[in-house]
C-alpha cells in the first residue's frame, strides 16, 4: 500500500514493477518522496531494488547535428547517448 507520495504511481501486478512519476521536476519541484509498504515478514524477497531514472527532455537540450574530419572535412560517422543522473538519491 502506498502511504505517502509526491507525484503519481503505477503499479503492474504481472512485471511486479512500480513506476514512480513526476511531471515536472526543476528548481520549485527538486525533490520528492514515495513511501510504500508490502506486507509478508521475508524483507530478503523484496531486495534487490533496482532504480532507474528516465526523461522525456533535458534541462539543457543539446543535440549534434554532425561529426566531421579535420584532416578531409569529410563526415564522421557518429552517435550520441543521454542519460539522467540524479544529484543523490535513497533507498531506505
Amino acid at each position: 500500500a502506498v502511504e505517502e507520495i509526491d507525484g503519481q504511481y503505477k503499479h503492474d501486478p504481472n512485471s511486479g514493477m512500480m513506476c514512480w512519476h513526476h511531471d515536472v521536476i526543476d528548481a520549485s519541484n527538486s525533490t520528492g518522496s514515495l513511501e510504500f509498504s508490502i506486507a509478508g515478514s521475508d524483507v530478503d524477497a523484496f531486495f534487490p531494488v533496482q532504480v532507474m531514472f528516465k526523461s522525456q527532455s533535458f534541462m539543457c537540450p543539446i543535440d549534434i547535428s554532425g561529426v566531421t574530419s579535420a584532416a578531409n572535412g569529410g563526415p564522421i560517422p557518429n552517435s550520441i547517448n543521454r542519460s539522467v543522473v540524479p544529484e543523490s538519491y535513497q533507498v531506505a
